[in-house]
């Protein structure tokens, strides 16, 4: 046990866990005054099953939680006001995050945001030579 952080699980991962599901990286809830390092954590992960088994339950909820603000994101009117330079940087900076968001959350929840590619097997037998001959009466 490490004297600094006394029972890690239950003083210091839920506060990490609750952030990383509301959309934070491990890494900037780290960098917060009195958290520990980032190497800390990732042996802690390492080394400890629940705590993983959470910590990747924390990744897919921030997985949904991305995909939500995504659609906040682009259904968001534009200011009022905007000269033509602005609205176009503004559009340009919204298109970024969409992008990033749509990015993030595929890889995160990949099952549920990802591409999908669905390949059917019809006939699992394959005859080379058919599909030579086949080629060369065309």
């Amino acid at each position: 046990m490490n004297l600094r952080y006394p029972n890690p699980k239950e003083t210091l991962w839920p506060a990490i866990l609750e952030a990383i599901a509301n959309g934070q990286s491990l890494s900037s809830i780290l960098r917060q005054e009195g958290m520990p390092s980032y190497a800390w954590a990732k042996e802690q992960l390492r080394g400890d099953p629940e705590i993983r088994r959470m910590y990747d339950q924390a990744i897919e909820d921030r997985g949904d939680r991305l995909a939500e603000e995504l659609i906040e994101l682009a259904f968001r009117p534009l200011p009022e006001g905007l000269d033509g330079r602005e609205q176009s940087a503004l559009v340009q900076l919204r298109r970024l995050q969409v992008d990033t968001l749509k990015w993030a959350s595929s890889k995160l929840r990949p099952r549920v945001y990802g591409e999908r590619l669905d390949v059917f097997v019809t006939n699992a037998q394959i005859s080379i030579t058919s599909a030579f001959e086949m080629a060369e009466k065309e």
